[in-house]
């Protein structure tokens, strides 16, 4: 049996929903935003997926009037874009009104964090 590997959003968005911190600071090794979880920064996508050669960044487009402007040179913000809609769609199937509620509070979590990522 071969088990398919979780896209870097997806392990972001579960690091989010179970209170991980996203940081405004990158992972030197694949380029994802570094959380904070238990007074530690890790690298959720490195921890999940293993250390290994560097990942490719997901692209993925996401409305200009929704999220900040891109700041030149910035890595991070492409997977934390990524995990923002990942969590959206999510949101949009979800019937739980007390599951929505959580992802939505990672959706805002998500978008400060871009924010503080695409600041001059």
């Amino acid at each position: 049996m071969v088990v398919a590997e979780k896209k870097p959003e997806d392990i972001m968005a579960e690091a989010l929903l179970k209170g991980g911190k996203m940081l405004a600071k990158e992972c030197k090794v694949c380029g994802s935003p570094l959380f904070e979880i238990k007074g530690e920064t890790v690298c959720v996508v490195c921890a999940q997926q293993g250390p290994g050669e560097e990942r490719a960044r997901p692209q993925v487009p996401v409305s200009e009037t929704l999220l900040p402007p891109a700041a030149p040179g910035g890595q991070a913000d492409a997977g934390v874009e990524a995990a923002i809609v990942s969590l959206c769609a999510r949101i949009a199937e979800e019937e739980d009104e007390r599951r929505c509620l959580t992802l939505m509070e990672a959706v805002l979590a998500g978008a400060e964090a871009l924010r503080l990522l695409r600041q001059p």
